[in-house]
């Protein structure tokens, strides 16, 4: 690894100012496609308090909704 280290250095050396700036923008998407996002868990709803909010406006229970659909088909 010391050694291909080493040679990339090597090579930028040799490398104009256009060339070298090509290579800067290469190892800084690199290395923003490599960190991983960082999700704050406050900030994440729970999916189970996502179903109760689409719920909550409908009326009646859902248990009976779902008792009703499964008799119909019987």
């Amino acid at each position: 690894m010391v050694k291909l280290k080493e040679q990339t250095i090597k090579a930028l050396d040799g490398l104009d100012a256009p060339e070298l700036l090509l290579v800067y923008e290469m190892i800084l998407k690199l290395k923003k496609a490599r960190t991983p996002k960082k999700r704050s868990k406050s900030h994440v709803t729970p999916p189970y308090q996502k179903v109760r909010k689409a719920l909550k406006a409908c009326k009646g229970q859902l248990s009976d909704d779902i008792i009703e659909l499964r008799e119909e088909r019987l």
